[in-house]
């Protein structure tokens, strides 16, 4: 299916004489030699859900070995944009910063880390979340001196963007399997089960066939409804985020929070809490590179 939408890609970029740029999340465990072959010739973009040492905990057992190999030999083939996004749990979280070194000791020059947030974090995983960032600094700290860089995305300067807000349906739109049009691809399965639900008509693009026939008037009326989704309309605790005194610096993604069984829109306290520990640790780690 990759091939046929690439080689369709690439007709028409001859007719309309731009160049599309192709990209592929995926766990590796379909990965060959001759697809990542594919992947060079074609400069795809990969980003490889790989959790590190924590691999094998809740992922599949035996994964670790074939996941390494797969990175070693992607990072061989000079035309592939290699990402890994590990992925840690409230169980897991203590191998946070022994997996990032890791990862990045394999040679990895992009990395970023999630927090799952579908289970909640009690006060005692999060105090193993702040050690685990305050190790991770160290470690980032101690590379940056050796090497100038930072492979950790998470950690990595941002441009000043101002509040935070949803880009579900600016810049990216997802189809389905069932060739449905949502503003991402975490839209769908939020809204499983909810379908006459009023908060899933605001945010349903409608048909595929549909869309392309009335996108004109589709489109802009339910993009108003994603342009709410800023951090500033959001609220924690039942108090609106609006005022809290990183407003400008948390990112916290709408849809995703929503997964924990909250109305879209309202933080979990315990992710509230996690935002203020990585702001925390992000800045103690800007602060300390200024001084090197």
């Amino acid at each position: 299916m990759i091939r046929e939408t690439v080689s369709f890609l690439n007709e028409k970029n001859k007719e309309f004489k731009k160049r599309a740029t192709y990209s592929i999340t995926t766990n590796g465990s379909l990965i060959t030699e001759e697809i990542i072959q594919f992947f060079n010739k074609h400069k795809f973009s990969v980003e490889l859900s790989f959790d590190g040492v924590a691999q094998d905990v809740l992922r599949k057992k035996g994964s670790f070995k074939k996941t390494v190999s797969i990175i070693e030999e992607l990072l061989n083939y000079p035309d592939i944009d290699l990402e890994v996004n590990s992925v840690f749990t409230p169980t897991t979280v203590d191998y946070l910063s022994e997996s990032i070194k890791y990862i990045m000791d394999l040679g990895v020059p992009n990395i970023h880390f999630s927090l799952s947030i579908i289970k909640p974090w009690n006060q005692a995983s999060l105090l193993k979340l702040e050690n685990e960032m305050m190790k991770l600094v160290k470690i980032l700290v101690s590379n940056f001196k050796r090497k100038g860089n930072i492979p950790v995305v998470n950690f990595r300067e941002e441009p000043d963007t101002g509040i935070f807000y949803c880009a579900a349906g600016k810049d990216r739109l997802a189809i389905t399997p069932d060739e449905e049009i949502w503003g991402c691809f975490l839209f769908p399965d939020y809204f499983k089960g909810k379908e006459h639900s009023p908060e899933y008509q605001k945010f349903y693009f409608g048909a595929l066939d549909d869309f392309i026939e009335n996108h004109k008037n589709i489109y802009p009326r339910i993009l108003s409804n994603y342009a709410r989704l800023s951090v500033d309309n959001f609220s924690a605790s039942r108090l609106g985020c609006f005022l809290c005194p990183e407003l400008e610096n948390c990112e916290a993604c709408p849809i995703n929070a929503s997964f924990s069984g909250n109305p879209l829109g309202e933080i979990p306290s315990y992710l509230c809490k996690i935002q203020k520990i990585k702001i925390k640790e992000k800045e103690k780690f800007r602060r300390e590179i200024q001084k090197i």
